[in-house]
């Protein structure tokens, strides 16, 4: 009966501890709206993994151990328990580790199921396929220089707009990225004559169930070279890195996100 009991509290702590990640699933399936409050169990989630692994090994412990009992002529021990308590042992502890692991392999899932949410339509399907990203310009003395950037980049295939501003010392650039790569814009501002320091794009992120994914895409980013800052946002869904374009591109950014195991455009 005791081990039943520490089987149960097992699950149980493990089922919590996976929520940050298994109640966006769950929403999914049932159509029902986000449940921000599931990020609050992220920051207990260590607390409960090892609530959970306490309990289990009390139930391996009590299904395991030999028992004595008084017998007419002394001491005497107990067999260990039966199989079939064994082998509920054994598939209870498959379920307890595919819960408590859950969030590491809930991106996968969640692209899979969420992906019907984004099959959107007419402009707004291309809306969403455009990449911006703003530059930190140097070798800018006067307006007629931002001009000239401004035409080098409308002068690109698939650039939507272009704004430049001298005074800022900054450019902001909408393109459609599967016609347009960073590269050719960073070259494009060099032909006219200037320098490129900094890039700093948005990227949309798909698959995050927690805060710990976002965390995850933090590190991934961060450790890029070239990379000098970067935020993510598991709420919004989305990364804002800011980058050297001579050491690292954005595409090359995309692809570590999703090597990671998410889905970034």
């Amino acid at each position: 009966m005791k081990e039943k009991l520490a089987l149960g509290a097992s699950l149980a702590a493990a089922i919590t501890a996976s929520l940050c990640c298994l109640w966006p699933l769950v929403a999914v399936l049932l159509g029902l709206g986000s449940f921000g409050a599931a990020t609050v169990f992220e920051a207990w989630r260590p607390y409960l993994l090892g609530v959970t692994v306490t309990l289990l090994v009390v139930a391996f412990y009590l299904t395991y151990r030999k028992q004595e009992v008084a017998c007419a002529d002394g001491a005497c021990t107990v067999p260990e328990g039966s199989r079939r308590h064994k082998l509920v042992l054994w598939i209870a502890t498959v379920v307890i580790v595919a819960f408590a692991a859950f969030p590491y392999y809930s991106a996968r899932l969640w692209v899979a199921f969420h992906a019907s949410e984004h099959s959107a339509s007419g402009a707004q399907a291309v809306a969403e396929r455009l990449a911006r990203v703003r530059m930190a310009l140097s070798g800018m003395t006067c307006d007629r220089c931002a001009a000239s950037v401004e035409a080098a980049f409308k002068e690109i295939p698939g650039v939507r707009s272009a704004m430049v501003s001298y005074e800022k010392g900054e450019a902001a650039v909408q393109y459609d990225p599967a016609r347009v790569k960073t590269d050719q814009l960073v070259e494009a501002v060099r032909k006219a004559g200037f320098n490129v320091e900094t890039v700093t794009a948005t990227i949309l992120i798909e698959g995050m169930t927690c805060a710990g994914c976002a965390e995850s895409v933090r590190q991934v980013l961060a450790q890029r070279e070239g990379v000098k800052s970067v935020e993510v946002s598991f709420e919004k869904k989305r990364a804002v890195a800011t980058f050297d374009p001579a050491k690292v591109t954005l595409e090359q950014l995309v692809e570590a996100i999703t090597r990671a195991g998410f889905e970034a455009k």
